[in-house]
Order: structure tokens, then sequence, then C-alpha cells
């Protein structure tokens, strides 16, 4: 499968410059691992996952010798899985002047973000990184930084196609998540019924201890029926059969997973 440039790469690479340590965060699979891969191409850059059992243990059980056999300019996959780490990170940053040495990738569970804010505040770029959004998948890549005023939106303009509503809505249903962008309706179906089951299940279990999996395959439902419309507690527990307290408790555990993404309404008040 071709290269898909993200939209989140320029960034990137600027915090890369200006910060010892970077980390991506975002739902599972939406492309974190692939993109920083992919910066990372010409450069002598270690690679690690922490989904390897053996980098994973010395990782959690001897941070130091870990950093010896894994030497950085380093990327480290899904870091949330060995916080151990963490404080052996702040300990080189703080012996060097050179930027951009640990590129991190991790879900952006609380657990992790508290140790992150408690270790190595001012030290560590964080930045999140979503599913396809229609610009990455049409290819359209923008030089201009986007900052929402009418010069920067007139400028982009010049450079896209004009939007159909039909094209736009079928973008929303398909989704962005790049396993999916070439396949069919019943393979996308069954992609998303094997990330529940996998990467979800798993995941709210560990990080939020829900085990009624039944209960919880409601509220994700009654969550998607809800899209795009003000947050109502009252009806996502009486669609689950919860209370409204575990509601919004399973709200904020999968706004922590990158599942779901909570719009402030917008106001001009200052």
């Amino acid at each position: 499968m071709k290269y898909i440039e993200r939209a989140l790469e320029r960034k990137f690479l600027r915090m890369s410059s200006f910060f010892k340590a970077v980390l991506v965060t975002g739902a599972r699979q939406v492309g974190k691992t692939t993109m920083l891969k992919h910066l990372a191409e010409g450069q002598n850059r270690t690679y690690i996952s922490m989904d390897n059992t053996m980098a994973r243990a010395l990782a959690q059980t001897d941070p130091v010798l870990f950093f010896q056999t894994y030497k950085p300019p380093i990327i480290i996959d899904e870091i949330q899985k060995a916080p151990e780490l963490f404080e052996q990170i702040k300990i080189m940053c703080d012996e060097t002047e050179e930027r951009g040495l640990f590129w991190l990738t991790g879900s952006q569970q609380y657990k992790m973000m508290k140790n992150i804010r408690d270790t190595l505040a001012g030290r560590i770029g964080i930045l999140e990184l979503y599913s396809f959004s229609k610009n990455e998948v049409d290819g359209e890549v923008f030089t201009n930084k986007l900052d929402f005023s009418l010069p920067c939106l007139l400028e982009r303009q010049k450079t896209v196609k004009k939007n159909d509503v039909v094209d736009v809505f079928e973008h929303i249903w398909r989704g962005g998540m790049p396993h999916v962008l070439q396949a069919d309706a019943e393979q996308r179906q069954e992609y998303f019924n094997s990330y529940i089951e996998t990467y979800l299940m798993r995941d709210v279990a560990e990080e939020g201890g829900i085990t009624d999996s039944v209960r919880f395959q409601k509220f994700l439902t009654a969550c998607a029926a809800l899209a795009a419309e003000q947050v109502n507690y009252k009806a996502l527990a009486e669609a689950a059969g919860i209370s409204q307290p575990t509601a919004k408790e399973w709200l904020q555990i999968l706004q922590g997973l990158g599942i779901v993404y909570l719009l402030p309404p917008f106001a001009n008040n200052e």
C-alpha cells in the first residue's frame, strides 16, 4: 500500500527540532508507527515496540540497561506499556542538548499522561494523530500553517476541489482508518467488529476495569447514534442500562483512548 502523507508530519518535525522527546498519541491503528517509521527513513534511528515481550520486560526491570541495548535516537512504540522508562528518559534528556532523541507513540491513556506530566514536563512535545482526513485521502498537502484566519483559508481554498456533499458523507461513513481505505463494505464491517473485540474491549478492561461487555457494546452503539449532538448522559445511560455517573466515566475512558472526541461549544466571548 502506498504511503499517504500526513498533515501532522510538518508539525512533528518542527517539534522534534525543538523538544528532546516527542510523543504522538491517538487511537490504535490510526498510523502513528507508520508515520514515524516513514519520517525516520534515512536516519540511523533505532525502533523498538513495547509489544515485544522481552524488550518490555527489560524496560520494566532495568531501564538503564534498556537504553544501553537500544541506543537513542530511538522510536519507542506503545510507550504506555513501560512507564518505568519515563524517569530514565528524563535523566538522559537532562544530560544532553541534542533534540529529537526520543520519538514515542502511545494510546492516550490517563495513567500514561499523568506519568508524562509528572516526569517529563518541559522536555516533551505531545501531538495527537487522528485517522485520515478527507484532504489526506485526496492527497491534498498544504504548505501554510492552519490558523483559521481568512487569508489562510482562502489560500488553501485555491488548491482543493469543491466539496461534494455525497462524497463528504461517504467519507464520514467509511471513516479514515488506514486499513479500510481500499476495503469493500463487508471487509470494512468485519474490520470494525474485530477492532472492537480485540483492541477496544482489551483496552477498556485494562484502563477502566470494564468487564460488562454487553452493556458496553450498547453504550458504544448509543455513542455512535448520538455523534455530532450535544452530550446527553441520561440518554447514554438509559440506552446501556447503566447509571449516569457510569456513563460519564465510560465516555471519559473512550475519550482517553482516542475513540471519542468531545468538541467544546463555540463562544466568541473573551
